[in-house]
């Protein structure tokens, strides 16, 4: 029997197979094993966050097939398809324990497992363009089953569809329906509220591309329940999501779940744009104190997500054209959970990005805060992407400038997950 592998998860299947038994993505009947034709990697272990991964966890796996570095004893493509280091035997862990995209000046994003997970099952996608980048976030619903599948096809797929999407030229043309709006931008928005430079301008076409772009990852994750390990059928892979749209001084986002997307300006605290799907607002909605309710176990149960039993998929959206510069941070709750103070988020975005003692790379601030959710304890897996924003009068790009996917970076996370 000949057998491929599945250029997303890299799970090996016989030949003639149309779709990947472990992740459910349609497969290419050429792409053998250990090719790495279409793959547009570094050789060092950077690969692209293209079409073939989410942001940078589908192509996580490909690199495995090359052979990583060894992050231990530092041997260059020694560690094996199982994770072990051929010249000091030991376990590097999976390649998606660990990923990144650096987008130089336009964006950058980090993704880590945590310190108590045993796996990553958060998931992102970046491409960016000439003041242009597309940005998703994904992170699994532990309690069912393949999780870490749900967020990276659906990362994978919302990214592919913003990349080719027509955005209008100017914002408030009209644009193709497919996403309900969101009632205003979120809650706490008081850099969002005021009558000053930062009150955003209505950009909808933009938020309606993102809608249906998470529309189209919803259907993909619903696909996962049909597709391999028959316990997809008792428990449906499923994730939350939150995606972004930059094109100059304009932003479309949209989410459904409890992943969210913050604007951060020099001063003052972060706005969140997002309202999370989760008990925990549904209670603060009806008048529970906030703090109680987040204290609750309950908490974070999350009230919509993607996947077959969710329903259907109608993601909250909203816009805004960026009257000053400022930063647009989207995270999974691996992040926020430990900076619930809007105005703790904003110090934490601006001390990683380093405003106040000379500007960092985005990469380098990425990185710092997920250093900082695992310092706080690291109890979920952590994606932190970061997008600079100017306003119109520095920035007046081309709406359909085009983005194209970066390369990326994959390797073991030094966190060993607690036996709890």
């Amino acid at each position: 029997m000949i057998l491929t592998e599945c250029d997303s998860c890299a799970e090996g299947r016989a030949s003639g197979a149309s779709f990947c038994e472990a992740c459910g993505r349609p497969l290419d009947e050429t792409a053998a094993v250990g090719s790495t034709d279409g793959l547009s990697g570094n050789g060092e272990g950077g690969e692209s966050a293209g079409p073939a991964d989410s942001g940078t966890n589908g192509m996580a796996a490909a690199v495995a097939k090359r052979g990583r570095n060894c992050p231990h004893c530092g041997a260059p493509g020694a560690v094996d398809p199982d994770g072990y280091c051929e010249q000091c035997g030991m376990l590097a862990g999976r390649p998606r324990d660990h990923t990144e995209a650096d987008g130089d000046l336009v964006a950058a994003a980090v993704s880590d497992r945590g310190r108590r997970h045993s796996r990553n099952e958060d998931a992102m996608w970046l491409a960016v363009g000439v003041d242009a980048a597309d940005v998703v976030v994904c992170d699994g619903v532990s309690s069912s089953f393949d999780p870490d599948a749900a967020s990276e096809i659906a990362a994978r797929t919302a990214g592919e569809l913003l990349s080719r999407a027509q955005h209008p030229a100017e914002p408030g043309t009209a644009g193709e329906p497919g996403a309900e709006p969101a009632e205003g931008t979120g809650p706490g928005t008081p850099a969002l509220e005021d009558d000053g430079p930062e009150k955003p301008e209505p950009a909808l076409p933009i938020a309606e591309i993102v809608g249906m772009a998470i529309q189209g990852a919803g259907q993909a994750v619903a696909a996962l329940a049909s597709t391999g390990d028959p316990r997809r059928k008792i428990s449906n892979p499923a994730c939350t999501i939150v995606a972004a749209a930059v094109r100059g001084p304009h932003v479309g986002f949209g989410w459904v779940g409890d992943s969210r997307a913050y604007w951060v300006s020099p001063t003052g605290p972060a706005a969140q744009l997002t309202e999370d799907d989760s008990w925990a607002r549904h209670v603060i909605a009806m008048g529970v104190d906030p703090r109680t309710a987040m204290n609750d176990p309950k908490a974070h149960a999350i009230t919509a997500w993607l996947g077959a039993d969710a329903g259907p998929i109608i993601p909250h959206i909203g816009a805004f054209t960026a009257g000053t510069a400022g930063h647009l941070v989207l995270c999974s709750d691996g992040l926020w959970n430990y900076l619930t103070d809007p105005a703790d988020f904003a110090d934490a975005v601006r001390s990683a990005l380093g405003l106040a003692t000379g500007p960092r790379p985005l990469l380098e601030a990425a990185r710092a805060l997920v250093t900082y959710a695992n310092s706080a304890g690291g109890a979920d897996n952590i994606t932190v992407a970061i997008v600079p924003v100017h306003p119109r009068f520095e920035a007046e790009t081309d709406s359909d400038a085009e983005t194209e996917p970066i390369e990326t970076a994959t390797e073991a996370s030094d966190n060993e997950p607690s036996e709890a």
